[in-house]
């Protein structure tokens, strides 16, 4: 959660900065440089505790639902990269994610594949 509100903070600074440059307003840019290092520092720092809990759930890597999650994810980066598929990858992406769905509500356990 905090991670996302830190986020949201750097949009809206981002917004602002082009808001107020387009009106002609100033930006401190120190201030700007500042606030954004902060925000990177404690952002980078959270990500080495990510990574350990990661490393703790090996198994979670081999769940059919996140297996089918990545997938989802690849065929979509591939259709933004302007990689022709055989079908569309909304498609696909929507069959992905309805697999990934019923996965959820059939219950399947977080057992790894063999």
């Amino acid at each position: 959660m905090r991670k996302w509100i830190l986020v949201l903070l750097g949009v809206f600074g981002a917004a602002g900065a082009v808001v107020s440059s387009e009106f002609g307003l100033t930006v401190q840019l120190g201030s700007a440089v500042v606030g954004i290092g902060s925000i990177l520092v404690y952002v980078f720092g959270e990500s080495k505790n990510d990574i350990a809990r990661m490393t703790a759930q090996k198994d979670k890597w081999k769940d059919p639902k996140f297996i089918v999650s990545v997938l989802a994810a690849i065929v979509a980066a591939l259709g933004t990269a302007g990689v022709t598929l055989p079908v569309s990858p909304e498609i696909i992406v929507t069959i992905l994610t309805l697999i990934v769905g019923f996965l959820f509500k059939k219950g399947v356990a977080d057992q790894p594949i063999a």
